[in-house]
C-alpha cells in the first residue's frame, strides 16, 4: 500500500495482480484462457446476470431515456439493444441523474483501428465551457499502450493512474514508476479484448475509487476531488467510427442487506436484579445483537446510564472487558415512559460503521433500527423509581422467519448436545446485518468465515437465502488472503449445490475464473508465491500462532490443496453450465497440478506432507487439508490420518472446519467428536463451560487476544454434527438425490431433522448389538446409503428384507438408492 498526502487530494494505490516473479518463476501461459471472465457475444446472459446480481439498468435497451448529450455535435441511437455513438469530434452522453457512492458496470465494444473511450463517473457538465464534461474518466485504450482500465481526469487533472510525464500534474508523479509497472503485468496489460466485448466496473464509496476490466481490478485508490456527478460514455472523435455500449447497470451504494432479511424481535428479560439502591442488572440469557426499548418514568432524575455488556465481573458488567469484547453505555432522560417506549440505542462503534480505508466497506444496519451491538446484560443505574421487568425488552436483530423448529440434534453424550445448541444459536446471532460478518469488531463479510458460516446456516434453518445475497457482496468487496480466494469457489458450489439453481449459478460463473488462483500457477500446474505472498496473502490459519510452525515457501502445500480443490468443484461447475470446453481444460489441469502437488511436496520417508518445497517440516495443516479434500492417495490415507489422530487440537476454530471434515470423512469420527469436546481449553467444550453464549473467533482469549465472542466461524459444530454424525449432505445439486452416511465415533444413539429447500430429512439411528437406522426423506429426494459395519456385521435389512449391499472398508454401502420412510439394520 502506498500512502500520500497531497495538496487537494488524498491517494491511496492498491495493486492487486499477479506477482511480479511469476515469468521467473514459470507461469504457464497456457491457463490465460481460463482466467478472464468472458462476455458473452449477444449480452443477454450478461444483461439476466446483472439483474440476477441487483443492479439496476441505466439503459432500457429501447431509447435513450434517462440520457443526454450536451453537445452540439455527436451522435447517438439505440441499435439492437445498445447504444451507437459516432460523431467527427469528441463528445460524451451523459446520465440526466447524478449518482454518488454506486458501482457502476458498462460494456464497450471498440472500433477497428485507432480507438479510445471509457466511462465517466462523478462527471460534470458546464456548457459554457468547450471541454463541457469534465471528471473522473475509467480509461478504454485500445493503444498499444494498454492502459485500459487507467484513471484519467478528462478536461482538468488529466492521468491520474499510471501518471506520466507530459500529461500528469506533478503531484502524481512520484508514483509514476509504480503505477506503469502494474499497467506492466500480465493480468492488467493483457484485460482489454482489443476486437470484442470488455466489462467495466467501477466503485465509488466516498473518496474511494476501484476501477476493474473483464474481472481484473486495475485500480483502487481514493482522491476526494468529487463525491457526486453524472455517468457517462465517450465517443473519442474519429469520423466515421462507431462505439458499441451495453449492459449499462448500476448498484447505489451503501446496500443495507438487513432491510430486506432480518427483523427486529421483541425479547423480554429473563431476570432483573437490583444489585445496589442505584444499580439495576437485566438478564436476556444469551447475547443477541440488537438496542432495548424501555418505559422511562415521567419524573425523577434527568439522566440515567444505560450499560450493554456481553461479560460480567464480580456481578456487575466487566467495563473494561479483554479483547473486543463489548461493553458500552448510552444515557436516558425522564420523559413519557408509562404511556410509550422509549428506544435505546447501544453507542456507535466506528470501525464496524466505516465505509472507506484499508478494508472493504463495513455492513451496515437500517437507521431506523438505531445502532445496535452484541450483549447479554444491561446495567441500569440511576433509575428514579422501583425497576420493573415490564419496563425493558431487547429488540433482537435476526433473520426473517428464522424456524427454530427446521432443525435438531439430539445423541447420547450431553456435552455433543449442548455444543449443537452453541453452535446453532451462534448461526441464528450471528444473521443480524442480512449478510454474515466476521463478527462485530469490522462487521465485514470474509470468504473463509462466509463459506464456514454459510455450511451451518443450510444445516440450521429452512429459508437460507443469506448465503447468496453474502457471495454477492464478496464478489464486489474481497479481502487479502490467498486462500480466501477459492472459497468464493466453495461458496458458489454450496449454494448450487443446496438450491440447484442452475441460473443463479451461469450468472456467476465466469466471475468465478478470477478467484481460483490459476494467475498464480507454474508450468506443472502448482501454484506459486513469491515473497510478498509469503509474507502477507498466504494465510494457512489465523491467528498466526495457530499455524503449527507452518514454513512458508514458494510452493506451499495448503494454498496448492485450496487451489486443486477449487479448479475441480469449477470443472463440475463448468458442466452444470453449459461450458464443456471450459470443463475439460479445468479437469486437465487438476490432473496435472494433483500429480505434481504429490510428487513435489509428499515425503514418501515420513508418508506425510511436506509444508512446501525446500522444507522438511510436517504441520498438521499441510496434511488435513489433503485429506480433506481428497487428495491423499487410497494406500496413503490410513497413515495421514493416523498421524493427525495423534497430534490433537494444533489449529484454529476455522481450520478445525477442515481437520474434522478429513477425519470424519476417513475412518476417524471417534477422534473427531473427542475433539470437539475434550476437557482442554481448545475444543467446543471448553467454551460451553466458561459459559458463552455465542463461539468464539478463537478456542481462548490467550490465543487471540483481540478476539470477538460473536463470530460464526467458531460455530462448525453446527454443520460438522448433521453432515457427519446424522450423516446427511446433499450428492446431486438441489438434494434430488442425498448421501446418508452415519458415523458413529463411539455414541450410542443420535438423532436429528435436516433442513433441505425440498422438505426436511429425519434420522435417527442407534449403535447398540447392531447398528439400525430410521430414515425419513422429502418426497422429491432418493438417497445414496453408507452404514457403519459393526463387527462381524455380514449385510444390510431394508425394512427387515436383505437388499444388495457391498462392504467397503468399515462400511456397508447399498447397491441401490433408498426413498420415502425406511428401516436400515446392519446385521
Amino acid at each position: 500500500m502506498v500512502l500520500r498526502s497531497l495538496p487537494c487530494i488524498m491517494v491511496a494505490c492498491f495493486f492487486v495482480g499477479p506477482v511480479t516473479t511469476q515469468d521467473a518463476l514459470g507461469f504457464d501461459p497456457s491457463v490465460a484462457g481460463l482466467l478472464k471472465p468472458m462476455v458473452d457475444p449477444d449480452g443477454n446472459d450478461g444483461f439476466k446476470a446483472m439483474l440476477s446480481r441487483g443492479y439496476m439498468p441505466l439503459f432500457n435497451g429501447k431509447d435513450l431515456s434517462g440520457w443526454r448529450n450536451p453537445y452540439p455535435h455527436g451522435n447517438a441511437k439505440v441499435v439492437d439493444g445498445e447504444i451507437h455513438l459516432t460523431a467527427d469530434n469528441k463528445f460524451f452522453l451523459v446520465t440526466e441523474k447524478k449518482y454518488g457512492d454506486f458501482r457502476v458496470s458498462v460494456e464497450i465494444h471498440l472500433p477497428d483501428g485507432e480507438a479510445n473511450s471509457g466511462v465517466m463517473f462523478r462527471c460534470h457538465v458546464d456548457p459554457n465551457r468547450d471541454k463541457k464534461v469534465f471528471g473522473y474518466q475509467a480509461e478504454c485504450d485500445g493503444s498499444e499502450r494498454r492502459w485500459s482500465g487507467g484513471l484519467f481526469d478528462e478536461a482538468r487533472r488529466r492521468w491520474i493512474w499510471p501518471s506520466t510525464k507530459g500529461r500528469s500534474e506533478d503531484r502524481f508523479l512520484s508514483h509514476e514508476k509504480e503505477s506503469k509497472a502494474a499497467f506492466a503485468e500480465p493480468a492488467i496489460r493483457d484485460a482489454l479484448n482489443r476486437n470484442g466485448w470488455n466489462r467495466f466496473e467501477i466503485t465509488c464509496i466516498g473518496d474511494q475509487i476501484r476501477i476493474e476490466v473483464n474481472g481484473v481490478q486495475t485500480v483502487n485508490l481514493r482522491d476526494e476531488t468529487d463525491k457526486v456527478g453524472f455517468i457517462g460514455i465517450q465517443h473519442h472523435g474519429e469520423e466515421g467510427q462507431t462505439y458499441r455500449f451495453r449492459n449499462l447497470f448500476i448498484k447505489e451504494l451503501p446496500l443495507v442487506p438487513a432491510e430486506q432479511a432480518v427483523e427486529l424481535v421483541d425479547q423480554p428479560p429473563v431476570s432483573v436484579t437490583k444489585i445496589s439502591d442505584s444499580v439495576t442488572l437485566v438478564d436476556f440469557g444469551k447475547v443477541a445483537f440488537g438496542n432495548v426499548a424501555m418505559r422511562i418514568p415521567d419524573s425523577g432524575a434527568d439522566n440515567a446510564i444505560v450499560r450493554f455488556g456481553e461479560k460480567l465481573k464480580e456481578g456487575r458488567i466487566d467495563r473494561k472487558p479483554p479483547g473486543t469484547v463489548r461493553c458500552g453505555q448510552s444515557e436516558v432522560r425522564s420523559g413519557t415512559g408509562e404511556r410509550s417506549s422509549w428506544v435505546v440505542p447501544t453507542p456507535i462503534n466506528r470501525r464496524n460503521t466505516e465505509q472507506t480505508g484499508s478494508h472493504p466497506p463495513a455492513v451496515l444496519t437500517p437507521e431506523a433500527w438505531m445502532p445496535v451491538m452484541p450483549f447479554r446484560w444491561v446495567e441500569i443505574e440511576g433509575w428514579p423509581v422501583e425497576f420493573k421487568p415490564e419496563s425493558i425488552t431487547r429488540r433482537a436483530a435476526f433473520a426473517k422467519g428464522w424456524n427454530e423448529d427446521a432443525s435438531s440434534f439430539e445423541g447420547s453424550d450431553e456435552v455433543l448436545n449442548q455444543v449443537w445448541d452453541l453452535c446453532k444459536y451462534s448461526i441464528k446471532a450471528t444473521t443480524f446485518a442480512g449478510v454474515y460478518v466476521d463478527g462485530d469488531r469490522e462487521r465485514i463479510p470474509y470468504e473463509a468465515d462466509a463459506y464456514l458460516n454459510q455450511l451451518s446456516h443450510y444445516m440450521t434453518d429452512d429459508d437460507v437465502r443469506m448465503a447468496a445475497h453474502t457471495f454477492d457482496w464478496l464478489m464486489e468487496n474481497g479481502t487479502w488472503p490467498t486462500e480466501w480466494a477459492p472459497h468464493m469457489v466453495f461458496m458458489a458450489h454450496a449454494e448450487w449445490m443446496d438450491k440447484g439453481d442452475t441460473d443463479w449459478l451461469a450468472a456467476r460463473y465466469e466471475s468465478l475464473k478470477t478467484k481460483t488462483l490459476l494467475d498464480r500457477s507454474g508450468k506443472n500446474g502448482l501454484v506459486l508465491s513469491d515473497a510478498m505472498d509469503r509474507n502477507k496473502h498466504d494465510i494457512v490459519d489465523w491467528p498466526k500462532g495457530e499455524r503449527d510452525g507452518y514454513v512458508f515457501t514458494e510452493i506451499n502445500t495448503v494454498v496448492n490443496a485450496f487451489h486443486i480443490e477449487a479448479i475441480k468443484r469449477m470443472a463440475v461447475m463448468a458442466r452444470a453450465v453449459g461450458k464443456e470446453e471450459d470443463a475439460k481444460a479445468f479437469d486437465a489441469r487438476v490432473e496435472l497440478a494433483t500429480a505434481a502437488f504429490q510428487e513435489t511436496l509428499f515425503d514418501e520417508e515420513s508418508g506425510l506432507y511436506r509444508d512446501g518445497v525446500k522444507t522438511d517440516h510436517h504441520s498438521i495443516h499441510a496434511n488435513f487439508i489433503p485429506l480433506a479434500f481428497g487428495l491423499v492417495p487410497e494406500d496413503e490415507i490410513a497413515g495421514v490420518a493416523s498421524w493427525l489422530c495423534e497430534q490433537g487440537m494444533q489449529c484454529s476454530v476455522y481450520a478445525a472446519q477442515y481437520l474434522l471434515d478429513g477425519l470424519f470423512a476417513n475412518g476417524c469420527e471417534g477422534k473427531a467428536i473427542e475433539l470437539i469436546k475434550n476437557d482442554g481449553d481448545r475444543s467446543w467444550k471448553h467454551m460451553v463451560q466458561s459459559g458463552t453464549t455465542i463461539t468464539w473467533e478463537a478456542w481462548d482469549l490467550k490465543y487471540k487476544p483481540n478476539q470477538d465472542w460473536n463470530h460464526a466461524w467458531g460455530a462448525a459444530p453446527a454443520n460438522l454434527l448433521p453432515r457427519h454424525v446424522l450423516g446427511a449432505q446433499p450428492a446431486v445439486a438441489g438434494w434430488k438425490t442425498a448421501m446418508v452416511r452415519p458415523c458413529v465415533g463411539g455414541l450410542k444413539h443420535a438423532k436429528g431433522k435436516i433442513p433441505t429447500p425440498v422438505g426436511a430429512i429425519e434420522i435417527d439411528w442407534r449403535n447398540e448389538s447392531s447398528f439400525e437406522l430410521r430414515l425419513s426423506l422429502p418426497e422429491q429426494m432418493d438417497a445414496v446409503v453408507s452404514l457403519p459395519a459393526t463387527e462381524g456385521s455380514t449385510g444390510v435389512l431394508l425394512d427387515g428384507k436383505s437388499v444388495d449391499a457391498a462392504r467397503k472398508g468399515g462400511r456397508w454401502i447399498l447397491a441401490d438408492k433408498v426413498s420415502g420412510k425406511v428401516t436400515l439394520e446392519v446385521k
